[in-house]
């Protein structure tokens, strides 16, 4: 046996799941992306176990011993899975009466490459083996994709994931997919298309998604930007403004190429591998606003009496049509939030930019209220979005006020501003009401004031915010 599958073997999870079976007297397989990964010399993460028997009953047992979380994922399919830091092990009922019927069932032959931990065999029925030495992702079958559309997604997240290429006729399978990549539910879609936009090369990958015809169903608010031009100083039509600046923006995020801190730069590393509630990571969340920043100029165009095209509050569309098709991918309240953010504020930063003057604390203090955590990564995104006008092109257009102004806001945001975008409340309305302020919008307009003011560093205290809301009244 391979060096690489056997030091996987003597991984001490992979022991403790080898011994409980042999106890049982199950037969088990290791089976998919951890083989792939240790024949790749990666370390592996997901272990994937076919069992011949109770494979539920087994994962709990494995569960047991690892002291680790354990739940049922499909009682009727026999599937589940035990969470570990940072590893996850699932287990499953084999595909058929025998291994050779397991491992033809599975998606593509770099997953169908297995190892029996007792009898230390690999079993490689597809090829999986020499496909992955030429670097190649190959479908079982031919009708692998067509039994579950899913994998049309995930052929091109592999293909980039691994640096690999798609071998043709498996492309092929690809591209016939169509529409029929809907018929997973949403959340498996989710989970894939995900996956795909926190790649470091996401941009490469999503308009592949494009190219093969899957993200307009994925996504079919991309089909509207698709030939709809705009004036300049843009020079490309609003989906392919949109692939630059998705490309732009992967190369900002592998290399912050902007003055800042070293401190900034490894916090901004940090938030983009952190994750909110619902699981997905925030940098794939940043790629779908994105993707969405201007899918709402087709519904907002105008043109003016000089020819000159104009998109006005497109971005307020924007982040509506963005956050309803976050819902509709099954995104969790939070996400849809974060992305709505996003959307709506992606153009303040260059706006900022485009001042006669710096912006002043009341001007950053109202930015990073309304963009809350994200206003880190909005300050990247207004490079990437202005660089996305020309490509690469150069000439008179000139993203130096853009990258001056991200490097200002990411300063500011993280020595001034971080902790205090959400800062506790000096004052609430019920005391208002008690002032005598009366019910209505004017609680809500007097509150934010304060709010802006405490955020600015112009206010600290209970008193001083009484104060202002005594001079706030006496201005109205």
């Amino acid at each position: 046996m391979d060096a690489r599958l056997h030091r996987l073997l003597e991984r001490p999870e992979t022991a403790i799941v080898r011994d409980l079976a042999r106890n049982r007297s199950l037969p088990i397989i290791l089976v998919g992306g951890a083989v792939r990964d240790a024949l790749l010399d990666q370390t592996p993460h997901d272990f994937d176990f076919a069992v011949q028997g109770d494979a539920i009953g087994l994962g709990r047992a494995v569960a047991n011993a690892l002291s680790a979380d354990f739940y049922v994922m499909d009682a009727e399919r026999g599937t589940a899975r035990v969470l570990m830091p940072n590893t996850v092990l699932d287990f499953a009922m084999c595909r058929g009466s025998t291994w050779r019927d397991d491992l033809r069932a599975r998606d593509f032959t770099l997953n169908a490459i297995a190892i029996d931990p007792v009898a230390e065999a690999v079993l490689d029925e597809t090829g999986g083996i020499a496909d992955l030495a030429a670097g190649q992702i190959r479908a079982t079958s031919d009708h692998a994709l067509a039994d579950d559309p899913i994998r049309a997604l995930r052929a091109v997240r592999l293909k980039f994931a691994l640096g690999m290429t798609i071998e043709p006729q498996t492309l092929a399978l690809v591209s016939a997919i169509g529409g029929d990549v809907l018929r997973p539910s949403a959340e498996r879609i989710r989970d894939e298309f995900f996956d795909i936009l926190g790649l470091p090369n996401a941009a490469q990958a999503t308009r592949m998604l494009d190219a093969v015809g899957l993200l307009t169903h994925v996504a079919p608010e991309i089909e509207p930007m698709r030939a709809l031009a705009q004036s300049a100083p843009h020079r490309f039509a609003v989906l392919e403004h949109t692939w630059q600046a998705m490309a732009a923006l992967d190369a900002l995020v592998a290399d912050v190429d902007l003055p800042i801190a070293g401190s900034a730069r490894q916090s901004i590393v940090e938030y983009l591998q952190s994750s909110l509630a619902g699981g997905r990571i925030v940098g794939s969340l940043m790629r779908f606003a994105a993707l969405m920043h201007d899918c709402a100029k087709p519904d907002t165009l105008s043109v003016d009496a000089e020819g000159r095209m104009h998109f006005y509050t497109h971005e307020r569309l924007g982040a509506d049509m963005a956050a309803a098709r976050a819902r509709a991918l099954k995104l969790s309240g939070d996400e849809v939030s974060w992305i709505r953010a996003f959307v709506v504020n992606h153009m303040r930063p260059n706006q900022m930019a485009r001042m006669p003057q710096p912006p002043t604390p009341r001007t950053l203090a109202r930015f990073f209220r309304d963009s809350g955590e994200c206003a880190p990564l909005l300050a990247l995104f207004a490079v990437a979005d202005c660089w996305g006008k020309r490509g690469g092109e150069t000439g008179e257009f000139d993203c130096g006020p853009s990258r001056q102004i991200a490097a200002l806001l990411i300063e500011q945001y993280y020595a001034r501003f971080e902790k205090s975008v959400a800062p506790a409340p000096l004052l609430t309305g019920q005391e208002l009401i008690a002032l005598g302020v009366p019910q209505g919008p004017r609680i809500g307009a007097i509150l934010r004031a304060v709010r802006e003011a405490q955020m600015a560093g112009e206010i600290e205290t209970h008193s001083q915010a009484l104060a202002l809301v005594d001079t706030v009244r006496h201005q109205s």
